[in-house]
């Protein structure tokens, strides 16, 4: 008995040194691990760069922010995102590399080869986590890379190329036009990304036997001078690289073509929007969410050294037959062939279709077809910036459903004109219509629709507060058929900056609109937490757009330091009135409406009224496919746009600190 028990014991000895061997050798991962959910008990920040304002890179961007969304990554909650856009500028691209950096983001995103370029350069000493995305042909951006081997790379770099079907699109002009001679085509010879395409452009015409005929630029101010130009050399088409600068011109150089009966050609969709005839390259969206993975991934853990740099290339083919009909006469036509390959067609009439690619791949699920179409009705109240970025963040949104406009529904968009009596009647005629979903746009269209609809599902968008006109009673406890997306000001985060950056105001005007519930609760709210805040208020009130003009100057007249405009339906509409009467008085203007930079604000800092369209899309798609609206919360849509314009600031005589300009993710510089 007394040996059982000592090799019981020599093995149960054994054992306990195994575990504590396999403790110790695993305290390193696990003191990472601990690291990890530590630092995720702090929003992640993360620094985001773009070098100009174009339709495939602000598709990226989103695509970036909504995969990262998709991983629990939401801007104002588990991340901060600060964004920027050097807008064309070299200068202020290379300032903006270097703030991003030296400054305290935890990864810096960048878009396109030029914002690549620049912060990789700037990067070089503090080496921060990089992920890049939406650049051609990275290995030839001088930044590091190895064509030959795709993990021979900076260890702090990680991002793939997507280089332009250049020659794909060369055999479609030549399928469309057999006997296509000579191409013309205009590009930066300072961009990287434009020189990698004309080398291939270069190729594939003496393969094919078309002469290419060259115009450089050197900024984007002269692209439709040197199309004409290759128009006047007699070529037949233009070829659309994907060239920053050019792409900044695209108008004119299609104007200039179209003209002349010169057909265009592009890698850069959606050019056939514009009156190109074809476009054949990357869906910049997927792209940009290819890119927004990556991110999460390095986020989440992954070595960037361990990525490989590769091409990714989600084709995408948009026809345009309205610029065929045109071009017919020239010996343009439109191959079997070439139509297979289209995901969108822009038919005779204008209007837009998916093509056979797009069928193939997004075949609606069964259980979202029906034997007759969807009938869906949004009724607007009036129109403003707001509301026009909501329906296109909607029709955005509705675009990438797994249903076919026509087939398998239809949308109407109902304006009332600012008549809350025109209102409901549009409702009521949307019912007779057999309405299947009402979407409400603004407060008061939410309103009517409370009133009169209870048998089948609203979806609002566009709605400040849906608590305060009894769509509920909070956010989780709402009527069973209503649901949708809320842009509630950041009121607080607003007057935290001015309390922090200008503290010697002591007095805040804004105007607001009694008639408008959602303009009466924004305004309440707006002056009970500035008094938290020590501030006191002046409000005037604004009934018709024609009393806007004589309020605003009223407002800017009074003893008050700054104007902080709330958002409602008078005041987004009319907002420029308000920003010539502040200018007028040199009163500093600061708007909680995300749109009104455009429109002369210095600031704008409010709700993202695009992406609040597309959520909404989310939730209508989410309804049609079986889910009850009693189950689906209110969302608050999440990211807030803070956004400077420095030349308005000067036209209003603002100086805005550096201090808060770090808070915005974008600055527009003069």
């Amino acid at each position: 008995m007394l040996e059982v028990c000592r090799r019981l014991a020599l093995g149960l000895a054994l054992i306990l040194g195994a575990a504590a061997l396999l403790l110790v050798s695993d305290l390193g991962s696990r003191k990472s691990a601990a690291k990890k959910a530590q630092d995720r008990d702090r929003p992640v920040k993360i620094s985001l760069t773009q070098p100009a304002s174009q339709a495939v890179l602000d598709d990226a961007v989103r695509g970036v922010v909504d995969a990262l969304g998709d991983r629990g990554f939401v801007d104002g909650q588990t991340m901060q995102l600060k964004k920027s856009n050097a807008e064309g500028d070299t200068a202020t691209g290379a300032a903006i590399a270097r703030d991003m950096a030296n400054g305290d983001a935890d990864l810096l995103i960048t878009v396109s080869t030029l914002a690549l370029q620049s912060v990789a350069n700037a990067n070089k000493t503090t080496q921060k986590r990089h992920v890049f995305g939406v650049v051609s042909d990275p290995w030839a951006a001088g930044v590091g890379l190895s064509r030959e081997n795709p993990l021979d790379h900076p260890a702090w770099m990680a991002g793939f190329g997507t280089m332009q079907p250049v020659e794909p699109a060369f055999k479609i002009a030549r399928a469309m036009k057999p006997d296509l001679k000579r191409v013309g085509v205009v590009w930066n010879a300072a961009e990287a990304n434009s020189e990698a395409q004309i080398e291939i452009a270069r190729k594939v015409c003496a393969s094919l036997g078309i002469e290419l005929m060259e115009a450089t630029i050197d900024s984007s101010a002269g692209v439709g001078e040197a199309a004409a130009a290759l128009v006047a050399r007699g070529v037949e088409a233009i070829f659309l690289p994907g060239d920053v600068m050019v792409m900044v011109g695209a108008d004119q150089l299609i104007a200039a073509a179209n003209k002349n009966g010169v057909a265009v050609f592009s890698v850069i969709p959606p050019n056939a929007r514009k009156g190109a005839l074809f476009d054949i390259g990357a869906d910049y969206y997927e792209v940009g969410r290819h890119a927004g993975e990556l991110a999460a991934d390095v986020l989440d853990g992954l070595d960037p050294a361990k990525v490989e740099i590769v091409n990714y290339l989600p084709e995408s083919v948009i026809i345009n037959e309205q610029a065929l009909a045109e071009l017919a006469k020239n010996g343009w036509r439109l191959p079997e062939s070439v139509r297979q390959r289209a995901k969108l067609i822009i038919a005779p009439d204008g209007k837009e279709r998916p093509g056979l690619a797009a069928k193939a791949v997004a075949e609606p699920a069964p259980k979202l077809r029906r034997d007759h179409p969807w009938k869906l009705y949004a009724i607007m109240y009036t129109e403003s910036p707001p509301a026009e970025e909501a329906v296109a963040g909607l029709r955005e949104g509705m675009a990438k459903w797994p249903l076919v406009e026509g087939r398998d529904y239809t949308f109407k968009l109902l304006n009332a004109q600012g008549d809350v009596g025109t209102l409901n009647s549009l409702v009521d005629a949307a019912l007779t219509d057999g309405a299947d979903i009402i979407i409400p746009i603004s407060t008061p269209s939410l309103q009517a629709a409370i009133r009169k609809v209870k048998d089948r599902p609203v979806i609002f968008t566009l709605i400040a507060n849906p608590v305060i006109v009894g769509a509920g009673k909070s956010f989780d406890d709402h009527l069973p058929n209503v649901t949708g997306v809320s842009v509630l000001a950041p009121t607080d985060e607003m007057l935290d900056l001015l309390r922090k950056h200008f503290p010697q105001y002591r007095r805040l005007g804004t105007l607001f609109c009694p008639a408008e519930a959602n303009s009466v609760d924004l305004k309440d709210t707006f002056v009970a937490h500035a008094r938290d805040r020590g501030f006191e208020v002046e409000t005037v009130a604004v009934s018709t757009p024609t009393e806007l003009p004589d309020a605003a100057m009223s407002l800017a007249g009074r003893p008050i330091d700054a104007i902080v405009q709330i958002s409602d339906n008078i005041t987004s509409a009319g907002f420029t009135a308000i920003a010539r009467a502040a200018n007028q008085t040199q009163k500093p203007l600061f708007s909680l409406n995300s749109t009104t930079t455009e429109l002369g604000a210095p600031v704008s800092f409010g709700r993202d009224y695009h992406e609040c369209g597309l959520q909404t899309a989310k939730m209508v798609l989410r309804v049609m496919d079986g889910e009850s609206p009693a189950k689906i919360p209110f969302l608050l849509s999440p990211h807030v746009v803070k956004k400077a314009s420095l030349p308005n600031a000067a036209k209003n005589g603002l100086v805005l600190p550096q201090g808060y300009l770090d808070e915005m993710e974008t600055v527009i510089r003069p």
